[in-house]
Order: C-alpha cells, then structure tokens, then sequence
C-alpha cells in the first residue's frame, strides 16, 4: 500500500488491482429476456384464446344437442302415440314444414298436435290448436324443417329432416339431424 501526503492528509492507495463489482445487466441481456419474455407472454396469450375458443364452440354445440334431444323426443312421443297424419292441414317436402296429427288427450277425446316453425324460427307446438310455446333454448333456432310422409299398406310414417343453429358472437354452430318415426295407432 503506498500513502501520499496531500494538505496534511494521509491517503492510502492500493497498489493491488480490486475486482470491479458487476451489478446489473448489460443492454444486450435486456434486448434477449424482454424478448424472451415477450415470446412467451404472446405464446400464452394464444394459448388461452385457443383454449377459450373451444370452450365457447363447445357450449355452443351443448346447447344445440340438448335443443335438438328436446325437440326430437318431443316430436317422436307425439308422432308416435298419433293415430293419423292430417295431410290437409300438412306440409310436406318443403322448407318450413308442419306437421298435424291426430291424436287422443288424456280423455280419451280426439284432438289435434301441430309442430311448425314460428316466427322467431322457433320450433313451435300447438295441441287443440292453442299454442304451447316453442321446444328448442331462445339462442336456438331452426334453419330447416321439413316432413315427409311415408305410407304402406299396413301403417304410416314420418321422415324429419332438421337442422339447428346456434349462433352468438362470431361463432356458429349448425347441426343437422333425420328421423323416421311410425305412427303406432295406423298399424294394421
């Protein structure tokens, strides 16, 4: 160590090379973590987009399978237990259709059940001829509805063709469903 004199002041100096202490990051460092960082941070951001993405599509299809289970078990009980098709009051082979069967209620009296699309594209029923309300969810509706009347010289039947919609936002969802249901009160 050497010491020098200065205005009556003794500094001591060393004459040994002290290691430098190093704090902090040099700006090229930065430049990599932040874009390091910025990768994983956008890689993360996808991910949940992606992931809320299905999630969304897949209420979307939830909804339009419970609609359509609904609507279908519905139409095949009442086609089923109908003893004849009203083929004048009917619509056949077109989009939208209507259905009008002839029925019993629980009297025993004769009476009617109709399945058309409302206004609101709505699955509609009718029973008596007084509306009953609609058989599908309110974001549900219908974009195809036809009936198709199939007879043979022991019983009747009905084809359905229907597809629901279900649409919110940005994302669609369009399932189309068929059934052939026989009317159990025509067979001879």
């Amino acid at each position: 160590m050497k010491s020098e004199k200065k205005n009556n002041v003794k500094i001591f100096r060393s004459t040994k090379m002290m290691p430098r202490l190093v704090s902090g990051f040099t700006l090229v460092e930065m430049v990599i973590y932040i874009a390091f960082f910025a990768m994983l941070s956008a890689l993360a951001v996808q991910a949940t987009i992606i992931v809320m993405n299905s999630f969304y599509r897949l209420r979307l299809t939830q909804n339009v399978d419970q609609s359509a289970t609904v609507a279908l078990e519905r139409l095949s009980r009442e086609i089923r237990n109908a003893y004849d098709v009203d083929a004048a009051q009917s619509t056949f082979e077109t989009n939208p259709g209507r259905l009008m069967l002839n029925t019993k209620d629980a009297g025993g009296a004769n009476t009617t059940t109709e399945f058309y699309m409302s206004t609101g594209n709505q699955l509609g029923i009718k029973e008596g001829g007084v509306d009953k309300g609609v058989l599908v969810t309110k974001n549900v509706t219908l974009t195809n509805l036809v009936f198709r009347s199939i007879s043979t010289t022991n019983s009747k039947a009905i084809k359905i063709e229907v597809s629901f919609r279900d649409s919110r936002s940005s994302a669609v969802q369009t399932v189309k469903f068929y059934d052939t249901i026989v009317l159990r009160g025509s067979v001879h």
